[in-house]
């Protein structure tokens, strides 16, 4: 006995048992004589109603996702690793900071990995993703020092060390709970199945690579004015920098004195026509620091622009540039231009200013050239102070007239020092020395100047300045002593690099090259103790030792001691033999986070996981601000120090900030701060979502562009679950109880082999989204199968043959078969995005210990696509809403209650007829009548309403009338022959 005849059996002995008393009373095919509430449930046990104990929806949502984390998330990870049989795909894990608790930008990054590791596990790829955390850094030490309430400068660094070290350890646990209940597939019990910045051997590498870049040349220890911010005590990189609009300064017009000796020889034949007893001229300065004007070394001037000499209603003389006259008279009032010259005609022209008055020691400061200056604001003459602007410093070194050293009165918390005083006589310029210069100390030195009467003009200007991203304080140019990689001479390679990576979307190539091109160098170095340490040592000169012997052996010590012992040991410890007996001692920098993150790629070098042909990721995913950040850091550090000079990546893909449902950044000052883990696990009056609906969210969004997320579209993802499951119980419920029906043994209907084309086409779809990691596409199209093909119309055709039809009936068997094939086939689609569902659903399937859903390879299946059938269906489904506006019409008019109390007469076209014909068994349940006919009613009905349309250009025909037929007691459809007796499908199945 077959398999398929066992089950069909033992269901049939189960829904009619042996007769007794009860039975036997209704073993007849009539209920005349019956009440009503007799006839309705005259033949219920007969009937095959829907059985599942799968629960239409879980009183705890996050318990019950708990229970399938461990097949679906903790156990997996490894499974697939080891039985998986396709090649190695490998998504490396940007890491996020490990400071407080995961956002809803965290939430989506990782959820949006874990979608595409999960898509690949499912299709049969061995999966290599290990998370990983960014744990040094400011904020670390800061939220550290904040804990034990003191300043770094009242700790050793090791105690430093020591607080952060566990505040950021304490920080990674939460968060990995965290990541947990997001549903994130990765080994989180292992030591090996995460990495941290922190881990021992991770510092390492780095320091590896940092050696390997000084032997490469490609680092180097240079005095350079740096993006330096007070209120972290500390350099920053460019990437670290947030520009903010509207920040507010004091601008000032300055006069620089020029005497007649010290005139280029143009501007003394102007001056001697005109000097009218004035002692010299003034340069005219504009700038809006104007606590940089200690550090003025020079005055820049573009050699093409033309300068005038004017007179002020003073009767002094200025210079400026001619193109900013008109606009300068209403700072200055009324000017008269007394000449004219080139600005070649000023270079060389020496003067001096408050800071460096006439007695100074030192060679007066000069007028240069220099290619930067324009005449669009300010005066066209350029105060330059090297120390203090990038710029500037590269004008000077251009132009040859760097100072050998670079004035730079301000100390590390931004504050002036007295090193000023040395340059000055005046004992009231002391009340400059302590002040910060973004705050008093500006205040302080507008009233200087104006007291010396070089002050020509000042007023508060609005607009773009450079504030450090993490304290969110403004920053200033300082030159200190910093470590550099030379990005300049290797960026050509690395734009090269990027040329093999593809882009999702396409538009972020262009940024990313963009921020390469713009970056000529890399300040590595930061002043904190929390961070992998600069293994160099300096001599007595104060000069770095980085040849290859003393790297080797710092490193060395620090790879059997740790990185600690670089602060807590003596400096003997580090000292080679080669250079045992000289006075050196040890940095104090640390490394740049970026440079910590960016180095992660060596742990994908050194797994060894895949063919070394390919790149050691295929995909990098995280955030757009990640363009300036670890994309380009993990670029750059691959590209200097591998012979291949290839990126690390094969694909980046990137994905906006989360907002509020207004469009604006959310905060919790804000109050409309939303947090992941109040999404799943509920909070006050909001319900508990759960992982999968935040999930869903997550999916549904395009996030190549900023996405919005809020009571709404949770709400919205929530209801779009419900269907689903909805509709997955549907199926469960009606297949439950059979054991696997195989599509080769059935007869398929054309409504059948239709939905089997609808969900081939679903597949299709749905692996191009996933392959695309255009993930919104799949869920709309699962969404729209669910609803649309499914519940609206294959279930509503089927339901009388799964509750009516024989057991055994060839067209119940059938339907069997396409339910559990599409069942199985929704649980493979869905499982990426939403994979506790799925895994509930396929131990409802199959409850072996070692099932998984993830564990089967999805293959799509070619055999079911069927493009003419799914042409005549199309056809139907136009007339169908045709049919339900008659219905409703007989239904306004009080004619009928429901559609299966009519019959329907078609005629149609010879081409329409055709179709129509050969799905003639289909459309008395497609359209929802009694009974169908095709041509036109001989009889004289009166027609309960009609319709002539055009579909497809061809004419159709419609004409609604009252069943001739009565109810069926059993299945409730217009077919009988006899009042209050079965119709004859019926009677067959219950005799």
């Amino acid at each position: 006995m077959s398999r398929l005849l066992r089950s069909s059996l033992l269901l049939r002995s189960q829904l009619f048992p042996s007769p007794s008393i009860h039975h036997i009373r209704y073993a007849t095919t009539s209920v005349a004589g019956l009440s009503p509430k007799e006839k309705k449930k005259a033949f219920s046990h007969t009937l095959k109603l829907p059985k599942t104990s799968f629960p239409l929806r879980h009183k705890d949502i996050v318990a019950a996702e708990k229970l399938q984390r461990r097949k679906t998330c903790d156990q997996l990870y490894q499974k697939q690793l080891a039985s998986n049989p396709r090649e190695a795909f490998v998504l490396h894990d940007g890491p996020p900071y490990a400071n407080g608790h995961l956002h809803m930008g965290h939430a989506l990054n990782k959820v949006l990995k874990d979608i595409i590791n999960r898509y690949k596990v499912i299709r049969g790829h061995r999966v290599h993703y290990v998370p990983g955390w960014d744990t040094h850094g400011l904020p670390i030490e800061q939220k550290a020092l904040a804990a034990i309430g003191k300043s770094h400068t009242s700790l050793t660094p090791s105690q430093v060390r020591a607080e952060a070290r566990q505040v950021a350890l304490s920080a990674i646990d939460v968060q990995k709970e965290e990541m947990r209940a997001l549903g994130i597939m990765a080994d989180w019990d292992h030591k090996d199945g995460t990495y941290r910045t922190l881990d021992h051997d991770f510092e390492i590498r780095q320091l590896q690579l940092f050696q390997t870049m000084i032997q490469k040349e490609l680092i180097q220890y240079r005095l350079r004015p740096v993006y330096y911010s007070p209120s972290s005590r500390t350099a920053l990189a460019e990437a670290e920098l947030e520009y903010r609009d509207g920040h507010k300064s004091h601008s000032v017009y300055v006069s620089f004195p020029v005497q007649e000796e010290d005139m280029s020889e143009g501007l003394r034949a102007i001056y001697s026509r005109h000097k009218s007893g004035s002692s010299g001229v003034d340069l005219a300065i504009w700038t809006t620091t104007p606590w940089t004007l200690p550090g003025n070394s020079g005055v820049a001037v573009h050699e093409n622009l033309t300068y005038n000499v004017v007179r002020n209603d003073h009767g002094r003389l200025l210079v400026i540039a001619n193109d900013r006259v008109a606009d300068l008279q209403r700072i200055f009032g009324h000017l008269t231009v007394v000449g004219s010259l080139p600005g070649s005609s000023l270079v060389g022209s020496r003067y001096t200013h408050i800071f460096h008055p006439p007695s100074s020691p030192s060679p007066k400061p000069q007028i240069f050239a220099g290619g930067h200056v324009t005449a669009g604001t300010g005066t066209g003459l350029v105060h330059s102070a090297p120390a203090h602007g990038h710029e500037d410093y590269v004008a000077f070194k251009n132009a040859g007239i760097l100072p050998d050293k670079l004035r730079c009165p301000v100390d590390d918390a931004g504050c002036f020092t007295d090193e000023l005083m040395s340059w000055v006589e005046d004992e009231k310029f002391r009340a400059l020395v302590g002040k910060a210069v973004l705050g008093e100390g500006t205040k302080t030195m507008v009233e200087l100047l104006r007291g010396e009467g070089v002050l020509l003009g000042d007023e508060i200007i609005e607009h773009r300045y450079p504030y450090d991203w993490k304290s969110k304080q403004p920053i200033i140019m300082r030159a200190t002593p910093q470590w550099f990689a030379d990005v300049e001479h290797i960026k050509d390679d690395a734009l090269d690099a990027l040329k093999a990576v593809h882009f999702h979307p396409p538009q972020a190539r262009k940024r990313l090259e963009a921020f390469v091109l713009s970056r000529n160098e890399w300040c590595i170095s930061r002043q904190r103790s929390w961070g992998v340490p600069i293994p160099v040592l300096f001599d007595s000169h104060g000069d770095p030792v980085t040849d290859a012997d003393a790297l080797a052996h710092v490193i060395q010590v620090m790879k059997s001691k740790g990185t600690d012992h670089w602060w807590s040991g003596p400096v003997d410890d580090f000292v080679p033999p080669s250079r045992k007996g000289e006075r050196l001692s040890k940095g104090v920098d640390t490394l740049d986070v970026w440079f910590d993150s960016g180095s992660s790629w060596t742990l994908l070098r050194d797994s060894k996981i895949r063919d070394p042909e390919l790149p050691l990721a295929d995909v990098y995913l995280e955030g757009s601000d990640q363009h300036r950040g670890w994309f380009q850091s993990s670029l750059l550090t691959k590209v200097t120090s591998t012979s291949d000079r290839r990126a690390p990546y094969g694909t980046v893909i990137t994905h906006g900030f989360v907002m509020d449902e207004k469009g604006d950044k959310m905060s919790k000052s804000a109050g409309n701060g939303l947090s992941p883990m109040e999404i799943i696990h509920g909070l006050g009056d909001s319900p508990a979502y759960g992982a999968d609906t935040l999930r869903l969210w997550a999916a549904s969004v395009d996030y190549t562009c900023d996405a919005s997320i809020g009571p709404s579209s949770i709400s919205h993802a929530s209801e779009t679950l419900r269907r689903l499951r909805n509709t997955a119980r549907f199926l469960l419920a009606n297949t439950s109880e059979h054991e696997e029906v195989s599509l080769e043994d059935v007869e398929l209907r054309a409504i059948d082999r239709y939905v089997l084309h609808q969900l081939h086409d679903l597949e299709l779809v749905a692996l191009a989204g996933y392959d695309s990691y255009t993930f919104n596409k799949v869920v709309n199209a699962l969404s729209t199968f669910a609803v649309s093909t499914l519940s609206t119309l294959y279930f509503d055709i089927v339901k009388d043959t799964l509750y009516c039809e024989k057991l055994d009936s060839p067209a119940r068997l059938a339907t069997v078969a396409v339910l559990q094939t599409v069942l199985k086939r929704m649980i493979q689609i869905m499982a990426p995005i939403i994979p506790h569902l799925a895994e509930e659903l396929y131990q409802n399937i199959d409850a072996l210990e070692d099932s998984s859903a993830f564990l089967g390879t999805w293959e799509p299946s070619d055999a079911w696509s069927d493009p003419a059938l799914q042409k005549d269906v199309g056809y139907l489904l136009a007339i169908k809403p045709l049919v339900s506006q008659l219905v409703e019409e007989a239904r306004a008019a009080k004619h009928v209650k429901m559609s299966s109390e009519t019959e329907l007469w078609i005629a149609a076209s010879d081409i329409s007829h055709t179709v129509l014909s050969r799905h003639a068994n289909l459309l008395q349940s497609l359209f929802g009548v009694s009974r169908v006919t095709l041509g036109t009613d001989p009889s004289s009905r009166e027609s309960l309403a009609s319709v002539d349309a055009e579909i497809d250009d061809a004419r159709v025909s419609l004409k609604l009338l009252p069943s001739s037929q009565h109810q069926c007691p059993r299945c409730w459809l217009y077919q009988s022959e006899i009042v209050d007796h079965l119709c004859a499908r019926c009677a067959s199945v219950v005799v």
